[in-house]
């Protein structure tokens, strides 16, 4: 009898030895679980959070531009040279208002990208409206027809401009030919 107790006793701390070490391993496998999901919270809250600054940083991206329009016709407005005493004045009280709109909106963040004739052509800041021949260097602003704006870093609009670029070899060619031509019927003619 004490045989059968001994082996039963055994065959007990056997089986409880196996339960125990299950669940050991259902407790790792659980704090494991619990890790994950833990990290994943933690990335989930920085991700929310990147977000919420991003969309506050860039908040006001559409209202700026459906506001071009309106700075696009206060620039032309103020470039145009007023004819008499009471529009001068109403100019003035246009400069004070369009002044006021900028620094506002320099305070949001909205930044006015302007670029001056002889200047070197971004494609990342200027789109090019039209492309001049010239005989100087390439890919210089001829002119800036439209201001770009910016959001932080965020491009709203492009500034537009005209672009210079070299006579293509053909053209050069047929100028040549032409002028030739006039040479010679001017020279038979006299």
């Amino acid at each position: 009898m004490k045989e059968k107790n001994v082996k039963k006793e055994e065959q007990v701390e056997v089986k409880e030895n196996e339960e125990l070490v299950k669940a050991k391993k259902d407790c790792e496998y659980r704090k494991n679980e619990y890790y994950k999901v833990f990290a994943d919270l933690a990335n989930l809250r920085k991700d929310i959070e990147k977000d919420h600054r991003e969309a506050l940083k860039y908040r006001l991206e559409g209202f700026a531009s459906d506001l071009l329009p309106v700075l696009d016709a206060f620039e032309m407005a103020l470039k145009n040279e007023p004819s008499s005493p009471e529009t001068r004045n109403y100019l003035v009280g246009f400069q004070y208002v369009y002044r006021q709109l900028m620094a506002i909106l320099e305070n949001e963040g909205i930044k006015v990208i302007s670029v001056a004739p002889g200047a070197k052509f971004d494609e990342k800041t200027m789109h090019a409206v039209e492309v001049v021949e010239d005989d100087g260097e390439e890919n210089i602003v001829k002119e800036a027809s439209l201001s770009g704006y910016k959001l932080h870093d965020h491009l709203v609009r492009p500034a537009y401009v005209k672009v210079s670029k070299h006579k293509a070899p053909a053209e050069e060619a047929k100028e040549e030919n032409k002028e030739e031509k006039v040479e010679e019927t001017t020279t038979e003619e006299n």
